[in-house]
């Protein structure tokens, strides 16, 4: 998957926490978070540097 597709595959997930929250949800958010925070922390140095990777 490509940046811009997990970027909207965090975005959908946020959007359900107002609709769901049972287990099920909590492992999708569960497996999605080590890929966001490196997307995070990708996108804050590029954003720090002032370039757009």
């Amino acid at each position: 998957m490509d940046a811009c597709e997990r970027w909207f595959a965090y975005r959908d997930n946020r959007n359900d926490t107002a609709h769901d929250d049972g287990e099920q949800f909590a492992e999708t958010t569960l497996k999605l978070l080590p890929s966001f925070i490196d997307d995070a922390r990708h996108l804050a140095r590029i954003i720090a540097e002032g370039t757009d990777d």
